[in-house]
This record gives structure tokens, C-alpha cells and sequence, in this order.
């Protein structure tokens, strides 16, 4: 019984959002580089983005949905990466998964700046192979898949800004 009711209270901690710890940032390297996937996906605004279009900048798509606690939790992190590597080459792009009516309301909520798309369906993700979320998958300045991030992570650490400092 005394097994049973600490799953029990775990299982609702993590419903509730509660007991997600959040990883040291650490990426796990691509085996092979290989040429990320170009998409064509919709914005905040109704215009399309492609990958294509941050040619020659270093990408962080980061993939989340609004109902996604860890993703909530790490957001602000993820803002503040961005924020502070946009004149420094660096692109976040979220990818939500999620709908607009979902996401809107939440990326306004904390102010976020960077861009913000629409892969409701999920081409995107079988695509880079999502199977969780959150996932960050880092794309150097060549176009080629550089390494991934499974899980929330520390976006504003020292790792993580020492990383994005080297490529």
C-alpha cells in the first residue's frame, strides 16, 4: 500500500505539473552531420517560414506545446537565450504542436519575441523524429543537424551559454 500511494502521489505531482526537474543543459551530439529538413510552416501572423530562410544562422527549433508543463516551465529560459544571442547569429524557433488558440494566449502571457510556428499536425516532428516533448534540435550555421536536447533543460545556464558561444 505504502508503494501504491507514493505512485499515486507522484502520477498527480506530475499531472499537476509539479516534480519536473529540469536538466543541465548538455546536447547530445548528431552521430553523422546530415542536412536538416527544410518545412514550411505558419507563423503567429499567418505568414510562412520556412528553415530556409535563417540560412547562414545557428537554429534552436524547440519543439513544446502550451498543455506541456516541463515546456511551460522552461520558456522563460528558452526567451532569455534568445534574447541575448540574437545579434549574435543565433535563431530560437518554437514549434508548437499545439493549436493557435492554445498558443497565442500563452507566448503573449510571457512576452515571448522569438518566432513562433505551427506544426499542429506534426509533419515537422515525424520529420526530425519528436517522439517527446520538449526537444530542442540545434542546427549550425551550415544547415546541418548539430546535436539535440531531450527534455527540459536550463537554456540561460553557463553550459548553455558557453555552447552557443562556440558555434
Amino acid at each position: 500500500i505504502c508503494c501504491s500511494i507514493a505512485f499515486l502521489a507522484a502520477a498527480r505531482m506530475a499531472a499537476a505539473g509539479e516534480g519536473h526537474v529540469v536538466e543541465p543543459f548538455a546536447v547530445k551530439a548528431a552521430k553523422e552531420k546530415m542536412p536538416a529538413k527544410d518545412f514550411r510552416l505558419k507563423d503567429i501572423a499567418g505568414n510562412e517560414v520556412t528553415l530556409e530562410s535563417f540560412k547562414g544562422k545557428v537554429v534552436l527549433l524547440h519543439f513544446w506545446a502550451s498543455w506541456c508543463e516541463p515546456c511551460k516551465i522552461e520558456f522563460p529560459a528558452l526567451k532569455r537565450l534568445s534574447e541575448s544571442f540574437r545579434d549574435k547569429g543565433l535563431v530560437v524557433v518554437g514549434i508548437s504542436e499545439d493549436s493557435r488558440e492554445r498558443t497565442i494566449p500563452f507566448v503573449k502571457e510571457l512576452g515571448v519575441t522569438f518566432p513562433i510556428l505551427f506544426d499542429q499536425y506534426g509533419g515537422v516532428m515525424r520529420d526530425y523524429r519528436v517522439l517527446v516533448i520538449p526537444v530542442s534540435v540545434i542546427i549550425n550555421s551550415d544547415g546541418s543537424v548539430e546535436g539535440a536536447l531531450v527534455g527540459p533543460r536550463e537554456y540561460d545556464s553557463r553550459e548553455a551559454i558557453e555552447y552557443f558561444e562556440k558555434i
